[in-house]
């Protein structure tokens, strides 16, 4: 799987503030969405954010969880009206490097 460096590097450097993260990660995490649709918005906002490293781990996470490169561009779409078009250029050539790699 895709790493991405930077957040590999926060986990090594600040293990207490990291765990302090994922615990975030799993309080705001219900069961309420499918991990398939929890991966969608987060491509969603890290393409609106222009974060590729995470970009490129999520679409990972996206395909490993049963959604299809059509649901992954649709979701990534969706930001365009939201974040502009110019987030979405940003991360363009990322999400067609994974989805084509």
């Amino acid at each position: 799987m895709t790493k991405n460096p930077v957040f590999e590097q926060f986990k090594e450097e600040f293990p207490d503030v990291f765990s302090t993260f994922n615990d975030l990660y799993k309080t705001v995490s219900s069961k309420a969405l499918d991990e398939k649709t929890k991966q969608l918005v987060y491509l969603g906002i890290l393409t609106v954010t222009r974060y590729a490293p995470a970009f490129r781990v999520h679409i990972k996470k996206a395909l490993e969880a049963g959604a299809t490169e059509s649901e992954i561009k649709e979701a990534i779409m969706l930001a365009i009206p939201a974040g502009g078009l110019c987030n979405f250029l940003s991360v363009l050539p990322d999400m067609m490097d994974e989805l084509n790699g």
